[in-house]
């Protein structure tokens, strides 16, 4: 169509993503987006954050099923799609919706963890034995080459082993802070 206003967003979702179908049985989801636009005060000499902008999404289909499971309230996102001003509110037909990876980490299907995925973690490497020694020369110092040895296996597996306490202060101020 034409006449209508492509936007791109980016913000924080504010509550929880509500899904529904439709009389045909077509998913949609429709979730707030709320976007912060950042201001120069040029007073101070310093960026500040300016006052807080919803805009509400809708998505169908397919798109409408995933941003369902994977959205949930203070998650970081970019969604693009058609913006309309509709009784005083921005609303955001939105065609691609995604996780800002600028704030948070993001797996896909291929690439999630074998423990986050509920399989079976990857076997520990076999430890080896002991390499043979390499005879040494009596006309001078031996090769550096000759004498390496190879590295330490792992003393655990390093998704059994406890978070730093530094995740914890991070992953707390991005889920507390609006």
């Amino acid at each position: 169509m034409s006449g209508e206003t492509t936007a791109v967003i980016r913000g924080r979702v504010y509550g929880t993503v509500q899904l529904r179908h439709t009389e045909r049985g077509t998913p949609a989801a429709r979730f707030t987006v709320l976007q912060v636009p950042r201001e120069y005060d040029r007073a101070r000499g310093q960026w500040r954050d300016g006052e807080p902008v919803p805009v509400i999404c809708t998505v169908t289909g397919p798109l409408a099923r995933h941003v369902a499971e994977c959205l949930t309230d203070a998650v970081h996102v970019i969604a693009t799609g058609n913006l309309a001003l509709r009784e005083n509110l921005l609303h955001l037909d939105s065609a691609l919706v995604g996780v800002d990876l600028a704030h948070h980490v993001a797996y896909i299907d291929d690439t999630l963890p074998a423990v986050l995925a509920g399989r079976a973690p990857a076997p520990a490497p076999r430890a080896t034995a002991a390499p043979v020694p390499q005879p040494v020369h009596r006309a001078g110092p031996a090769h550096p080459a000759t004498t390496s040895r190879p590295a330490p296996a792992p003393a655990s597996d390093w998704w059994q082993s406890a978070p730093r306490s530094s995740w914890d202060t991070v992953t707390a101020f991005s889920r507390t802070g609006r």
